[in-house]
């Protein structure tokens, strides 16, 4: 019988007269996502089972199992699929109510085996004198599950209730080893099937195509000294036929192996691929040279217009057409953006064009038509073929009409990027604030010859005997600064630079590690230099940051010091150490995450609350690594053609990995490593019990004022720049994250024996240390305490939302002008007198990447730069329960739960206040941005269930550079 309940379709089995010995459990199954007949055999029955988890089977050793339950057998089956295809209602989620039969010593279920893909299950019993009616068991699956016929074994799942592995119910101890081995047995070698759950590692052995010739080689990253990587997911896919140590890529970047469990929703990935073809028509889509919509669906517009107002007789053809002629030429005049973009002049052809100018055409209202061929031929080299298939389908079909958002970073001022503070304050708040550091008192050398070459050194009478080649040590220090003293030192920024190095307060963005790439990298239509950028804020009152030399250096030669009184040489520099610093953001943010979700599917179950802790944070990173590495990573690919770097690009990440060590990448450690801060000085040190830990964090809390509630922090420590919004946010929310997951581990563990004795997170550890990132012996700690297994999850769940959310969300933004932060330059800075006002509008020209590359580079920051519609944000969903939190739940986590998300709401309102503070330059800067990378969002509400497959239609949103995702999922 079929019936009708809501939204779902609702399928009640048929069940015999059940056993008056036997107490009935009810259950009820939903399944998600696709047709429930679309995953069954023909002809086959679909069987349920349950486990005890109170009490042991002596003859199996697992839980007592209940009888099986038929959602429907065999030839019944078949029948219903018709059913069901004729039902009125949408058949994205189906409910199916089942009864199990179970003996009276069958206890609480806590495990249950099906054949089929499922979304959750709720159970209770219906005639136990002992269990409440209304008492219910909850079964979060939210899994594909394929036939027995093709996996081999049965699908367990257990229920919502957590364990620690000591803890674990007698009935379900075997079943969750069980459980566990099957995701650690090694796999053999063949084809691995979209139902199988495989969980291995592997080296970056498929980057490259070698079977399309020595252009497409790539190194193997991971496994050697030389090129040390994180493990990548195992995929089965063969090896090439002429080289076995290399994996053979899939047929289509949409068919790889990605287990089951870790494969986006068909909703989002349709979504993504849609962003992307509209992106691609936007930017690279030419302009149609073809009449105006208007103009073609009704010529004789102008005509009727002008008889509307002036009598026939009274207006002849040849004013009409300079009616027209008036029309198109304030069309070409229209602002870009319907966001009040700047005006577009035509410029006299005998003029020389601005490249700028032509840059700010991108973002135009316009209409657009088939691409040009040479184009085409470029993307067929790109993007995958059946996103282009998509563009070209849909620019055929019909000419389009895009508009394009501009990019932050000219939205308000169209000049200010080009500005020495904000080339600075992007240093602190812009999509790479991780990399500039305190320049230490032995390093002091770039700023004493920046010093120097501003002070005319050559000119002085009474000289220091320092010489600026020398290396300073504390007395000649000394002495330098006894004969400055004597100087009238008038030049202001002279003085700055004085302050800053008497007070310690000099800065640098180091980019130096390139050096040893660029024989391998210039010559091939990139020139690049290793790039070195002194930043000084000369004394605490300071509002900027504020850069006051640049060394470029090139393997062969001395370094070359450039200062802002070079003026147009002081510009092109600064655009090599932008294109430097392009290259170094993200390169391996996603890969370090990835052994950690491997080791964590393999080494701790499902019912351990870690487990369920990290779960949301992993959300669809598998999946999105995967697709990067066949569409963006892959040799001759879009990174490669886009960034400098081009075919080492690769080879780059894996010598930055080098530097990567784990102990660092809690915020407060790397602020401290970079000298950005210095640690508080506290009245009592925590080391000690848990008791005393859980104290400590409990005092970051939300404050309640006389007209709202601020979020204060006990932070650890103290920032050298007050005015550093990635870190004055970030610590904020990393204090948050950090209370959370103290709390949540509270409620597991009492002392540090427990965590000791924890086998699955002993073994978890050992496995990321050991396999996952075994080419880094260094930066590991040991989880043998409470606050150290709370420090690693914390940093953890870190690095996958906050640190991710700062450096990918405002890639648009702030890369999406090119000018601002160019992946590629082609020109070396000229000799000063080379270089004039008549010609430096042609040199700009040729330095920068052709329009293609820019356009496409605008595109792939566009895509990278939007929040999917269904993305969950930190602090929305908990891990006790797979659904918003709109209910009073009792449980400590759900109380622990709403604390953190009332302190993420908390942040919101201090970052808001922040942000109205014109003081802090650094917030806003002379682009006017205000800093929301680092936006929690935590308020917005959930997005909305999708309630009928092919009906969701993602609302289009603005790339608004604001909310932290859970997860790394684009």
């Amino acid at each position: 019988m079929v019936e009708t309940a809501g939204c779902c379709g609702l399928l009640q089995a048929c069940c015999h007269r059940h056993d008056p010995q036997k107490y009935i459990i009810q259950g009820e199954f939903e399944i998600d996502r696709s047709p429930w007949f679309s995953l069954c055999a023909s002809g086959l029955s679909v069987a349920v089972r349950l486990y005890g988890q109170d009490n042991k089977d002596p003859t199996t050793g697992k839980g007592i199992e209940s009888e099986n339950a038929y959602v429907m057998k065999g030839k019944e089956l078949e029948r219903k699929k018709h059913e069901v295809l004729s039902m009125k209602v949408p058949t994205k989620v189906i409910k199916f109510k089942l009864k199990f039969e179970v003996t009276r010593d069958f206890g609480i279920p806590g495990a249950f085996i099906h054949e089929f893909f499922l979304k959750s299950v709720t159970l209770r019993y219906i005639n136990h004198p002992d269990v409440l009616e209304e008492r219910k068991f909850h079964f979060y699956c939210g899994s594909w599950v394929y036939p027995i016929t093709k996996t081999g074994f049965k699908r367990i799942f257990f229920s919502d209730q957590l364990y620690l592995p000591k803890e674990t119910p007698q009935g379900l101890v075997e079943l969750r080893k069980k459980e566990l081995q099957k995701l650690q047995a090694p796999r053999t070698k063949g084809e691995w099937h979209p139902w199988d759950r495989i969980y291995d590692y592997d080296v970056y052995n498929n980057l490259g195509d070698p079977e399309n010739g020595r252009l497409y080689d790539r190194p193997v990253l991971g496994g050697s000294t030389k090129f040390p990587y994180p493990r990548r997911l195992k995929t089965g896919h063969p090896n090439c036929q002429h080289d076995h140590s290399r994996e053979s890529g899939p047929a289509s970047c949409f068919q790889f192996y990605v287990p089951p469990d870790e494969r986006m929703s068909d909703e989002k990935l349709q979504e993504l691929k849609n962003n992307f073809v509209e992106a691609l028509i936007r930017f690279l889509a030419p302009e149609s040279t073809l009449q105006h919509l208007w103009d073609r669906e009704c010529p004789d517009f102008v005509t009727k217009v002008a008889h509307f107002f002036v009598p026939k007789a009274a207006i002849s053809k040849k004013d009409v057409r300079f009616i027209r002629s008036i029309i198109d030429f304030c069309r070409k005049l229209k602002s870009p953006s319907s966001d009040g973009g700047p005006s577009r002049s035509v410029s006299d052809p005998s003029e020389e064009q601005d490249i700028f100018e032509d840059i700010i055409g991108f973002y135009a209202d316009k209409e657009v038509e088939e691409l040009d061929d040479s184009d085409k031929q470029r993307l067929e080299k790109l993007v995958p073929k059946e996103i282009l298939n998509q563009v070209v389908a849909t620019l055929a079909l019909k000419r389009q009409h895009v508009s394009g958002q501009l990019p932050s970073i000219i939205a308000e001022d169209k000049f200010a990027w080009a500005e020495d503070k904000e080339f600075g304050r992007q240093m602190l708040a812009g999509i790479n604030p991780v990399r500039i550091r305190h320049l230490k008192r032995e390093e002091l050398l770039p700023l004493y010859k920046i010093f120097y070459k501003m002070w005319d050194y050559e000119s002085l009478e009474d000289k220091p005997e320092v010489q600026p080649d020398n290396k300073f040590n504390q007395s000649q220090l000394q002495d330098f600064k006894k004969v400055l003293q004597g100087k009238k030192l008038k030049q202001p920024q002279l003085l700055d630079v004085y302050k800053a190095l008497v007070n310690g307060r000099a800065f640098i963005l180091d980019h130096h590690y390139l050096e040893q790439f660029l024989t391998m990298i210039n010559g091939k239509g990139v020139c690049a230099y290793a790039t070195r950028t002194i930043l000084i804020a000369p004394d605490s009152s300071s509002v900027t940051l504020q850069p006051v030399g640049i060394e470029l250096s090139l393997p062969s030669d001395s370094p070359r010091l450039v200062l802002p009184e070079d003026t147009l040489l002081w510009e092109f520099a600064k655009f090599h150490v932008a294109s430097n610093d392009a290259a170094y953001h993200q390169l391996h943010t996603h890969a370090v995450v990835e052994p950690f979700i491997i080791a964590t599917r393999r080494r701790l179950s499902v019912m351990h609350p870690i487990h369920r802790l990290l779960d949301p944070h992993f959300k669809d990173t598998l999946h999105i690594n995967a697709l990067a590495r066949a569409i963006f990573l892959n040799a001759g690919g879009i990174l490669e053609t886009l960034l400098f770097t081009g075919e080492y690009s690769m080879e780059l990440s894996s010598h930055l990995y080098k530097e990567w060590r784990f102990d660092k990448q809690a915020l407060p450690e790397d602020l401290l490593e970079r000298g950005m801060a210095k640690r508080t000085v506290r009245d009592e040190v925590v080391s000690g019990p848990m008791e005393q830990v859980g104290r400590d964090k409990s005092s970051n809390k939300v404050a309640t004022g006389a007209e709202q509630t601020m979020f204060e922090v006990d932070a650890e420590v103290e920032l050298v720049l007050e005015d550093y919004p990635y870190a004055k946010d970030g610590i904020e929310i990393w204090t948050a994250i950090e209370t959370w997951v103290t709390e949540y581990c509270n409620v597991f563990y009492h002392n540090d024996n427990d965590v000791k004795e924890d086998e699955e997170i002993q073994e978890w550890w050992n496995e990321i240390k050991t396999r996952g990132h075994k080419d880094r012996n260094e930066g590991w700690y040991d989880i043998n305490t409470f606050e150290s297994l709370v420090k690693a999850l914390a940093t953890l769940i870190w690095i996958t939302s906050g640190l991710h959310a700062a450096v990918n969300f405002g890639q648009y933004g702030y890369g999406g002008w090119p000018p601002n932060r160019p992946m590629l330059l082609r020109k070396f800075l000229p000799k000063e007198e080379d270089i004039n006002e008549k010609n430096i509008m042609k040199f700009v020209e040729d330095m920068f990447p052709d329009k293609f590359q820019m356009k496409l580079a605008i595109a792939v920051m566009d895509l990278l730069s939007r929040h999917t519609s269904n993305e969950v944000y930190l602090g929305q969903t908990s891990p006790q329960i797979e659904r918003q939190l709109i209910e009073d739940h009792e449980s400590i986590i759900q109380k622990k739960f709403k604390e953190f998300r009332e302190n993420l709401e908390a942040i919101e309102r201090n970052i808001k206040e922040r942000n109205k503070q014109y003081i802090l330059m650094h917030r806003w800067g002379l682009a006017k941005i205000p800093y929301k990378l680092l936006y929690p969002d935590t308020s917005k509400p959930m997005p909305p269930i999708p309630k009928e497959k092919g009906k969701h239609q993602p609302e289009k949103k603005d790339i608004k550079e604001r909310g932290i995702p859970n997860s790394i999922s684009i």
